[in-house]
């Protein structure tokens, strides 16, 4: 026997893109679908403290360039 989706309590958020009539996303059990505020459990790694000192010195590392490359203009032969 199949699962019925239509069963499944619905969000019921309402949203101005379809004149305020509520949402009909299956909810999650908070209540509210994955776009009015439902809880996901997959972690993707991207907020991790590891992850944000990565990209802070990615981000110190192209900024030094840049001002390396701004020094350099003169330098350069372009013709």
């Amino acid at each position: 026997m199949a699962f019925d989706f239509r069963k499944l309590p619905r969000c019921g958020a309402k949203a101005r893109s379809n004149q305020h009539q509520p949402c009909r996303q299956a909810a999650m059990p908070n209540g509210k679908c994955h776009w009015h505020g439902g809880s996901v459990s997959i972690k993707h790694g991207r907020c991790t403290k590891e992850s944000h000192a990565k990209h802070v010195e990615c981000r110190h590392l192209i900024n030094d360039l840049k001002k390396s490359l701004l020094s350099l203009e003169g330098f350069i032969y372009v013709g």
